[in-house]
This record gives structure tokens, sequence and C-alpha cells, in this order.
């Protein structure tokens, strides 16, 4: 289950201290692809449970955080090793595709 970052000190404990890759989802509730990825997304923590971590902010009710990633269309889903952001997903994706580019993510940042 992802963890919700709800502060500075939450993002820094969950993202960028912690060791092995973590995803962060970059989302808002009135985002209709954010809400259509949720299947897509517990697909992914499942698939992916021993090797990521998985995060959501909530772009509206943490929007000086969210800032910090300068996204440019939500869902946005940030890929980290060890604190350092590696890939970047923009957008919808069908499930295939997201598993597959979170892999190929995964296997260049290696």
């Amino acid at each position: 289950m992802a963890v919700d970052i709800h502060s500075k000190q939450n993002l820094e404990d969950e993202v960028y201290q912690k060791d092995g890759y973590v995803l962060l989802n970059l989302w808002a509730a009135w985002c209709r692809p954010c809400q259509v990825m949720e299947p897509t997304l517990k697909f992914a923590e499942e698939k992916f449970k021993d090797k990521i971590s998985f995060c959501r902010l909530e772009v509206e009710e943490q929007e000086a955080l969210a800032d910090l990633f300068q996204t440019v269309g939500i869902p946005t889903f940030v890929l980290f090793k060890d604190g350092k952001e590696i890939g970047r997903i923009i957008g919808y994706c069908q499930k295939a595709k997201f598993v597959d580019e979170i892999a190929n993510i995964i296997r260049d940042g290696q």
C-alpha cells in the first residue's frame, strides 16, 4: 500500500532518504486519468512489492511540495533510486506499458 506524503519531513523520510527504489505518484482527487490509473498502480505495487516502495502526493493538498517536482501534468510518476530521481512517467498509461516503463527505468538506472 502506498504511503501518503503530508509534509516536507515525510517526503524526506519516505523518498529522499530511502534506500532502494521509490515510485512517487503525484495525483489529484478530481483528476480522471489519476482515478483510471488506480488499478494499474495496485497491479504495479503487487508486481514490484519486493523491489519498489510506493508513495503518493496529492498535488492540491500539498501544493508547495508538488511544486518541487515542476510537474507539467498529472498523474506524474517519479521513480527514485537511493533518493535520486532516475525517471518519470507522465499521464495515463495502459497496465502493460506502465509496468514495462518502470522495468526499463529500473534496468537503465542500475
